[in-house]
């Protein structure tokens, strides 16, 4: 059994294996988690949800908290402007069915940060250290923080964030390895990650699960992450988005691009899942235009099936494009190795990250991005 596949105790709750997906704002709802969990992941979050709207019981924010019967193991992730109202919003999902309990401290972005959540808590420590203590008193499940390296690269305060969330009692603390103000545009610091850890686990009271975040992309990347920072797990963000296959890379420790037959039985899957959970209606249609952009990158004229995709009003015509291109091409036609085929009509780029080009103009269905990308809670 490799490193990956362990299962690990977080708190209370067993935990499978320790790759998890990230609370992904305007991604993670119900059908994507089903698809990453059948495809490995070992914990999964709903979105970001906001103290502030739980306080007014928002019923959108409430609608996210909603859990599939076949949803193994499920976290919920929050952020707030103060500790009081973190504390009053974890009180009141206790009645929800969630196993876990994270606390946001690392969104980037601009307008959670304004309001004093997300990362904008990082500019005040003694607010780092209520909210932490407020949190663990309020929460009887297990507990987790995940937050940045510091507000900017001149000001790095993870070792005293770290110290400060862990001396709360906390049982496991997820780490970004950006700064605020880097957002996604630097690469990630394993060794300011590293640094974090080593500071959380010498002033944590009790067993502490660790958690490295940041530049996952495929299963070399995580055990870079785990050899370099000594985390007991990996938190999978970005690296997730039309590449969901990454869970299952990861923990073989070798990456195997799907064929395209794999490929469409997922997506179709996705598809499927879509529909049951919001019904046939074009806000489902909408909310999965972004998966299946995501999801086409790697295969050959990908861009008349994008065409295709960015307008689908209705689960149905999903459907029938991506079953249309299934006949188009052989099962076999492994992603993003079309290059390497004999077929000159292939002209894939192996290289390619599918997570940038994300079709803008037909992608109306993403919620929580800054600048044009999709953004983890």
């Amino acid at each position: 059994m490799s490193f990956f596949q362990q299962p690990i105790t977080l708190g209370r709750l067993q935990v499978p294996n320790r790759v998890w997906l990230a609370p992904l704002a305007g991604v993670s709802d119900v059908p994507f988690r089903r698809i990453c969990q059948e495809l490995g992941a070992g914990l999964t979050y709903v979105e970001m949800l906001s103290a502030v709207a739980i306080q007014y019981r928002n019923k959108r924010t409430l609608d996210m908290c909603r859990r599939h019967d076949q949803e193994p193991v499920l976290g919920v992730q929050v952020t707030g402007p103060s500790a009081e109202l973190v504390a009053q919003a974890i009180r009141y999902l206790a009645d929800f069915p969630f196993d876990t309990v994270d606390i946001n401290m690392g969104c980037s972005v601009r307008k959670v940060v304004a309001s004093g959540s997300g990362s904008g808590i990082l500019s005040e420590p003694e607010r780092i250290s209520a909210t932490a203590a407020a949190a663990r008193e309020a929460c009887a499940c297990p507990l987790t923080v995940k937050t940045r390296l510091g507000m900017t690269r001149r000001s790095i305060s993870i070792e005293d964030t770290a110290q400060r969330i862990a001396r709360a009692g906390v049982d496991g603390f997820v780490i970004h390895g950006r700064t605020r103000d880097e957002r996604y545009g630097a690469p990630a610091d394993r060794h300011g990650i590293r640094r974090g850890i080593e500071a959380a686990r010498q002033a944590a009271p009790g067993p502490l699960v660790t958690v490295g975040n940041g530049d996952l992309f495929d299963w070399q990347a995580a055990q870079t992450m785990r050899d370099e920072t000594g985390c007991d797990a990996v938190m999978i963000s970005r690296g997730a988005l039309g590449n969901p296959w990454i869970f299952r890379d990861i923990l073989s420790g070798a990456t195997r691009h799907p064929t395209l037959a794999e490929w469409g039985d997922v997506v179709l899957r996705h598809l499927d899942y879509q529909e049951s959970h919001y019904g046939d209606t074009e806000l489902a249609a909408i909310t999965m235009r972004k998966h299946l952009l995501w999801y086409i990158k790697g295969f050959p004229f990908n861009k008349v099936l994008g065409e295709q995709v960015g307008h689908i009003n209705r689960i149905e015509e999903g459907r029938g494009y991506v079953r249309a291109y299934l006949r188009e091409w052989p099962g076999d036609l492994p992603r993003f190795e079309g290059a390497c085929r004999t077929d000159a009509r292939l002209g894939v780029n192996s290289k390619y990250d599918p997570k940038w080009d994300m079709h803008r103009q037909h992608d109306r269905g993403v919620g929580g991005v800054d600048g044009g990308r999709a953004v983890a809670g």
